[in-house]
């Protein structure tokens, strides 16, 4: 984890994180009840299983936008960051630039007939 993350991210990670362990473990579960039984017992348990992993799937997305959303916004940070200094040497550039036209057409002048 980076120190610039934010601290509610970082409790949503862990809060998910803990979520999804505890789901892992009741998934184990139901799958060594399923292995025990047979007929419409069993079709039950493979109803909960299927049902806590549809509940993985959307905890890990959950989990995934949450940090796509702060990577792309302490990105958008880091461009407003450069954005002054991106300015401030497109400036310099010109009034380079510019002074080199004038130094060409002093040399020019000095050249041509004075």
């Amino acid at each position: 984890m980076q120190s610039n993350t934010d601290p509610r991210l970082a409790q949503l990670s862990e809060r998910i994180d803990k979520t999804l362990v505890a789901l892992n473990q009741k998934l184990d579960e139901l799958y060594r009840l399923r292995e025990a039984s047979s007929g419409e017992q069993w079709r039950h348990y493979e109803e909960q299983i299927r049902a806590l992993k549809e509940q993985e799937i959307r905890l890990l997305k959950s989990k995934n936008t949450a940090w796509m959303a702060h990577w792309l916004r302490r990105d958008g940070e880091v461009e407003i960051v450069e954005r002054p200094h991106r300015t401030l040497g497109l400036s310099l550039i010109a009034i380079s630039a510019t002074g080199l036209a004038l130094l060409g057409y002093l040399a020019w002048k000095v050249n041509s007939g004075s």
